[in-house]
């Protein structure tokens, strides 16, 4: 691609082309701590606006052409877009040729669930012999490459890329997480997928959304003809209620306690052991067995089961692909030893917590222990409800660090301990490693320990640095000296 066929499709208020209009791109940068490139991609972002260093990066010699929302003068080869984030999407897809709409693509959005989501529709894509990009909170794996990532929506230009390297060695079915930032960003602006789920929408991220309605319109986006045709939405809950209600078309439902829904669970069983459910789908009834386990993991399981229906999958594929998915790293995975079982989630919400809880309180077998913190320098007004809802539904509670960031541990835990239900049992203990060993040292036979906040992280962040520290090694580590 010529640098002129990459403005074009940009829509350029104006351009310098200063004779470099047929130079090849052979990337974009966007960075501009890492300029050096083709094309550099400037715009105003939440906390930096790359614009101010636009012209400098070009004299220096770092990039040949810039793209930016500012005009930088006669002698500089640049084109002059309006709302570079946005655009800056649509260019990255351009240079990698539209990978995105060669591939079965089912993305997944929602407070809770979206990880797990991805994990199950994997897993049935597989079943139905396709090769997967995965991408989500644990990382992008493109078949059987692993890509480490920061964000649970990554950059276009680390969506894109792992799309075309994808197409390069056969993938050809996509399942994604795309986070509410990700689309009040326009970071995924021109994606487009042939099925979205709809999980839940619990209370998180205000400090970037402000309010529930701003975070949950944000969520709608991926409902609308731009981003999706077929929609799978969980109706249970009520912001879900409001967003089926706005589909006219390509909108299957789902519900685990409404045999109103399209899609819902005539019986099922949960146990340690995990899910057994005969499930209705549109009156056809297929029988599931998966490792996962609790209620909420059936919900997850249900949209997984809409998404792949909707998308022609066999519901016998189906069936098994669920089966043969043992487990979702740091998503109640689960470590045991002398009859005490220990489970690593990433629950780092209230509502989470009570997901989680309430499916182990079904299975379990003695009391429950949690071990949680709240993460810093993020929403603070979770931090007392997580307790609430910890210390209501657990035997003992130890609250300890999470990610504290550039906040105090201690500020952070005294904001948690203001939730505390009265007469609840708990423990406060800074230290994330003394706390679950303390939770190992006070279990007993048949307790289950729930360890939430970090799941699949194996570090933890303190000022601005990351220290290895991965929750599933730690609890081994105590459960093995027993």
């Amino acid at each position: 691609m010529q640098i002129k066929e990459l403005v074009s499709k940009l829509n350029p208020v104006k351009v310098n082309y200063c004779g470099k209009e047929n130079i090849e791109v052979k990337n974009i940068a966007q960075d501009s701590r890492n300029p050096k490139g083709t094309v550099f991609f400037a715009y105003k972002g939440e906390s930096y606006n790359s614009n101010k260093d636009a012209e400098n990066i070009y004299k220096s010699g770092m990039a040949e052409f810039i793209i930016c929302e500012e005009y930088l003068g006669d002698n500089i080869a640049h084109a002059v877009i309006k709302n570079g984030r946005r655009l800056l999407a649509a260019a990255v897809s351009a240079f990698y040729n539209e990978p995105m709409k060669k591939y079965c693509s089912m993305a997944v959005t929602g407070t809770n669930g979206k990880t797990t989501s991805t994990y199950i529709m994997e897993s049935i894509f597989h079943e139905a012999g396709m090769k997967t990009c995965r991408i989500g909170t644990t990382g992008i794996m493109i078949d059987d490459e692993f890509v480490e990532i920061d964000n649970t929506t990554p950059s276009p230009e680390l969506v894109y890329s792992s799309l075309a390297r994808g197409l390069e060695i056969g993938c050809t079915a996509l399942t994604m997480e795309v986070s509410s930032h990700a689309l009040a960003q326009d970071r995924i602006n021109g994606a487009f997928f042939e099925t979205a789920v709809f999980t839940n929408l619990t209370g998180d991220h205000l400090d970037f959304h402000k309010n529930m309605e701003n975070y949950f319109e944000a969520k709608a986006l991926l409902f609308t003809d731009t981003y999706s045709k077929h929609r799978v939405i969980n109706v249970r809950n009520e912001y879900g209620k409001k967003l089926a209600g706005r589909i006219k078309e390509n909108l299957i439902t789902f519900n685990i306690f409404d045999n109103n829904a399209d899609i819902f669970p005539v019986k099922y069983t949960s146990t340690v052991y995990g899910i057994d459910a005969e499930i209705s789908v549109f009156g056809k009834i297929i029988n599931i067995h998966s490792m996962l386990i609790g209620e909420y993991n059936l919900e997850n399981i249900l949209g997984a089961v809409g998404a792949a229906y909707s998308l022609g999958i066999s519901l016998d594929d189906i069936a098994k692909g669920i089966k043969n998915l043992k487990n979702v790293p740091g998503r109640l995975e689960k470590f045991s030893n002398k009859n005490i079982t220990a489970f690593v989630d990433y629950a780092h919400t209230d509502d989470a917590i009570v997901n989680a809880v309430s499916s182990l309180r079904q299975v379990a077998g003695g009391r429950i222990i949690t071990v949680f913190g709240a993460g810093g320098d993020r929403d603070t007004a979770k931090r007392p409800r997580m307790a609430y809802a910890s210390t209501e539904l657990s035997d003992i509670t130890i609250i300890t660090s999470d990610n504290p960031r550039t906040e105090d541990p201690l500020k952070i835990i005294d904001d948690i301990v203001k939730g505390v239900k009265q007469g609840s049992k708990y423990y406060v203990e800074a230290d994330r490693e003394k706390a679950i060993a303390k939770a190992v040292s006070i279990a007993k036979e048949h307790d289950i320990i729930f360890i939430a906040g970090k799941g699949h992280e194996d570090y933890q962040i303190i000022g601005k640095n990351k220290h290895h520290f991965d929750d599933r090694l730690v609890v081994q580590k105590y459960l093995g000296a027993l």
